[in-house]
């Protein structure tokens, strides 16, 4: 499979095995890492790309980003502010260690969709750190439920090494929280949003070494303001069938 977004192309073998595992090799050819995070990352992307406009979200901005770093200074990133499917990827590799975060996500008025990891392997010690990271506003054009799905995993080997993975919405003019998610977690519900008022969604991914390590944070998150299309049910329902899998 191959995705081309602007002159940048990621390569990506899937391969889904005993433990779901899955294969990503960077544009250069020389990066090779394992994931057993849920292999329906890059079907995001597609999922993005055929949603159906309707009224829902009103999106005001969009941060979404990826980057990797050593000994603390970023050696690769990619962003975008734009809205519509994304799909970013940041990766770093030598002899000793082995760095990557990765984004799939789509922005439409009916349907958020997010799904990515930061994920670090280390054999000796090294100053790593992966992000993925998304912040979102919408303004509610109406008073309406806005139904949500997430899958949240994390893990880390080695002391101090650390994987955090949370997801947040936020009222922007009264600063109340009206959700608040961590890892790992599976869940779902629903949040009542106000005509006219402003809300912002952020979701955070965050693994961070300093010696030998797998460490690893990932998510599959979900919004809708009506019906879910059947791709995104599909989406986020192999992501929680992985998830069980992995427990």
């Amino acid at each position: 499979m191959v995705l081309q977004f602007g002159s940048r192309v990621t390569v990506a073998r899937l391969s889904i095995g005993r433990d779901d595992e899955r294969e990503l090799v960077d544009e250069k050819g020389v990066f090779k890492m394992r994931s057993i995070f849920c292999a329906a990352a890059l079907a995001a992307v597609t999922l993005g790309a055929s949603q159906v406009a309707s009224a829902g979200f009103v999106l005001q901005s969009s941060a979404r980003n990826v980057s990797v770093s050593v000994a603390g200074a970023v050696v690769d990133t990619e962003s975008n502010t734009a809205y519509g499917p994304w799909f970013g990827s940041a990766s770093s590799n030598a002899a000793s260690y082995a760095a990557l975060a990765t984004q799939g996500s789509g922005l439409s008025n009916a349907e958020m969709t997010f799904v990515g990891a930061a994920q670090l392997d280390a054999s000796a010690a090294a100053a790593l750190a992966a992000r993925s990271t998304a912040s979102v506003v919408f303004l509610a054009d109406s008073n309406e439920s806005i139904r949500w799905i997430a899958n949240l995993w994390r893990e880390a080997i080695g002391s101090s090494n650390s994987a955090s993975i949370a997801m947040s919405v936020t009222d922007i003019a009264s600063g109340s929280v009206l959700l608040g998610f961590t890892g790992p977690s599976i869940g779902s519900g629903s949040f009542g949003v106000v005509a006219g008022r402003s809300y912002r969604v952020d979701i955070a991914a965050i693994a961070n070494a300093t010696g030998p390590t797998h460490s690893l944070a990932d998510y599959n998150v979900g919004f809708f303001s009506s019906v879910p299309t059947p791709g995104a049910i599909a989406l986020l329902g192999l992501a929680g069938l992985t998830a069980r899998r992995r427990r």
